[in-house]
């Protein structure tokens, strides 16, 4: 009878606990996407991405050439950040590839140290560079934008540097913006320069800072102009937290393109396909990946208005990987959301 009574109680625990986790998936708290300002939408085809999940300890990064100094690798959970090593600001330079005009860099960062990202020609003239500096009193951000030394503009955002900041850099049609944490700071038109073959960074200057991830990628087309033509959209600037389903208020940007194309064509019905890599357990990654396709329908609905019955959802895991799981730019390709014209 004890044991009966000890298997009658387990099974009741457990049936509490699954349907407190169900209860707190089904009610994660989105952000408020469709008043957000964040205007900068990540490009789609990736040139180089690095979140150095491939480096092992005491080695050097595998994509980077280090000089000048010494770099670490700190961890701590899932997290993974670049950090010089001693006091100087060791040069850090990627491989060469062909980078389009228009094209979109992202830089996941933490600490207050100075770094200089370079954006360098075939014959190694900087055509872009970028200053971005996290000040003493870890509240401050400060960036200064130059194309061809000529200086495209400075911007400074309060925000705590011991958490990760996000710049951006978008240069489209001459255009070249700049971001942090989606507020744009530097906006400068016909800007010309030659095409951009690497990138080089300072890291660390002054005082201690970390990389997290660094991506550089062709720029998104628009939503409208893409769906229309080949029934299909393909977004990697709709984001999540890790391992959730909650919506990144950077995803507003590319919602507000979506919401915007569905306004404009009532009979336009879209079915919402979620994507993750092949890291962790594949059930895991099928139902994470098909409450992300949720989270996006249910924004669109709550959040622009749009009618639910337009919108399907499925969840895909790693299934239909558009590139390698076996390299971090792969698995960043494959962490995805398409749009599908029904």
């Amino acid at each position: 009878m004890h044991h009966l009574r000890s298997r009658t109680i387990n099974t009741l625990v457990l049936l509490v606990i699954g349907t407190v986790a169900a209860f707190a998936q089904a009610t994660t708290v989105q952000p408020d996407l469709k008043s957000t300002r964040i205007e900068f939408v990540p490009g789609e085809r990736t040139i180089f991405y690095d979140d150095f999940t491939d480096m092992a300890a005491d080695e050097p990064p595998p994509h980077w050439k280090v000089r000048d100094g010494k770099v670490d690798l700190k961890t701590g959970g899932d997290i993974r950040e670049l950090q010089r090593t001693g006091e100087d600001a060791p040069t850090l330079t990627s491989p060469t590839f062909a980078v389009p005009p228009n094209f979109t860099f992202e830089l996941v960062w933490t600490g207050t140290g100075e770094m200089i990202w370079r954006f360098p020609d075939k014959d190694g003239e900087t055509m872009l560079s970028a200053l971005v500096r996290g000040e003493e009193d870890g509240q401050t951000v400060n960036i200064h934008i130059e194309a061809k030394n000529e200086k495209l503009g400075d911007g400074m955002l309060m925000t705590d540097t011991s958490k990760p900041v996000t710049f951006a850099l978008w240069a489209q049609q001459g255009r070249v913006r700049a971001y942090v944490n989606g507020e744009r700071l530097v906006d400068s038109n016909q800007v010309e320069f030659n095409p951009i073959t690497r990138l080089e960074v300072e890291l660390g200057r002054y005082r201690p800072n970390g990389i997290r991830s660094v991506r550089l990628a062709e720029s998104a087309p628009d939503f409208s102009t893409v769906i229309n033509s080949t029934g299909k959209y393909v977004t990697h600037g709709i984001v999540f937290d890790t391992d959730s389903d909650k919506l990144k208020a950077e995803s507003g940007a590319v919602l507000k393109q979506v919401a915007a194309a569905l306004q404009k064509n009532p009979n336009l019905k879209l079915e919402i396909d979620g994507y993750t890599d092949s890291v962790g357990d594949a059930a895991h990654n099928a139902d994470l990946s098909k409450r992300r396709a949720q989270a996006v329908s249910a924004a669109l609905t709550s959040q622009f208005a749009i009618d639910s019955a337009r919108l399907m959802v499925n969840g895909f895991g790693a299934g239909s990987p558009i590139s390698s799981n076996d390299t971090p730019a792969g698995r960043a390709a494959n962490r995805r959301v398409e749009f599908i014209k029904k």
